[in-house]
């Protein structure tokens, strides 16, 4: 939100604007794909580039990518009639993985994105662990239900007076990985036992 001109800093947003935020998780998602496809080479990142975090994501997935000797690159849809398109150039690049960031409009079209993942047949990442449960492989990001408590922590505070330019932007502190073995093994994948053991949820 700093970046994108929204607020002044996390910790006095100034205006009227305050709230919390989602991070980049991009990292994290490259290092566990690294696990689940060692002999990876090439990552496709699926990502709505009108995102206000889509800068953030690009750059941390390319700073791991280097770090792991990967080569990304970045479909992107901004509206519902670009996910074919952006299909199409996910298949021509052949990637070994997909990294499928957060965004409103991907998480309306989720179902869509699984079933062609299931086409290509291949190992995906998603960064909201709702997306595993719905049918994705693994997915690691914040616990969604932090973001409804300090939503109204903000309007009980709000409510008793306080300005929303003296309440700072609160980050999401509790994670989740969640594996969905059933989607591994429809599609051929082995999910490794290290990766098993760190799951917060395994869904048979």
């Amino acid at each position: 939100p700093v970046g994108a001109g929204l607020i002044a800093s996390l910790a006095r947003p100034g205006g009227n604007v305050t709230g919390s935020m989602n991070l980049s998780y991009a990292g994290k998602q490259i290092e566990l794909m690294r696990e689940i496809a060692p002999r990876a080479v090439k990552l496709a990142i699926l990502l709505n580039p009108s995102n206000a975090n889509a800068p953030r994501q690009v750059t941390d997935a390319m700073e791991a990518g280097r770090k792991f000797n990967l080569s990304l690159a970045v479909a992107e849809v901004a509206r519902l009639e670009d996910f074919q398109n952006a299909f199409a150039m996910i298949r021509d690049m052949r990637p070994d993985g997909l990294l499928v960031m957060a965004d409103p409009l991907i998480g309306d079209q989720i179902a869509l994105v699984i079933a062609f993942v299931a086409s290509a047949r291949l190992p995906a990442i998603y960064d909201q662990p709702a997306m595993a449960r719905a049918g994705g492989m693994v997915a690691y990001g914040p616990v969604l239900v932090e973001h409804y408590v300090m939503a109204a922590g903000y309007v009980g505070k709000i409510l008793k007076g306080a300005k929303p330019a003296d309440l700072p932007v609160e980050q999401p502190t509790r994670f989740e990985l969640v594996i969905n073995l059933k989607t591994a093994k429809a599609l051929g994948f082995t999910i490794p036992q290290s990766i098993l053991l760190r799951a917060d949820e395994v869904i048979q």
